[in-house]
This record gives C-alpha cells, sequence and structure tokens, in this order.
C-alpha cells in the first residue's frame, strides 16, 4: 500500500475521535505520545493521545509531523 497524498489522520489507524469533542481527532501512536506531556498526563482513559492537529503542525524533527511519517492505513471493519 504507497500512503496517499494527504495522508490524513481520519484515514489513519492511529487516530482517532475525541470524545468529549467530536471534531477533534487524537493520535494514539506510542512514539507520538511518548514526547507529548498533554497525553502522558490525561486523566481521562477514552481521551488518551495527541492532538492530531498539534502533531501535524509541527514541521521539523517531529516523529509524525506535517508529513504523516507515521500513517498507516486503517483497517476496515469487517461484520
Amino acid at each position: 500500500m504507497i500512503k496517499p497524498y494527504p495522508a490524513l489522520c481520519k484515514d489513519c489507524k492511529h487516530g482517532t475521535v475525541e470524545t468529549s469533542a467530536t471534531w477533534n481527532l487524537l493520535c494514539l501512536h506510542p512514539v507520538v505520545n511518548a514526547g507529548d506531556a498533554w497525553a502522558l498526563a490525561r486523566a481521562s482513559t477514552s481521551d488518551q493521545g495527541s492532538s492530531c492537529r498539534d502533531q501535524r503542525e509541527r514541521r521539523w524533527f517531529a516523529p509524525c509531523g506535517m508529513p504523516g511519517k507515521l500513517w498507516e492505513l486503517k483497517e476496515e471493519k469487517h461484520e
């Protein structure tokens, strides 16, 4: 699978919708979260993760950043 351009967080397997703000996406990738103090200190277990927008805004030396370096295709759920 070739990564699409642009690689959208909503299509990444590590992206999830924040339960308290459904317009906001969170990144659950452990490498991204390891460098995010807010993600590591959240009290709510349902909203763990880094803000996708904040992570994508980072351009230099970011684990994922604007290019979406850690992007992986979200697997479709088959019922």
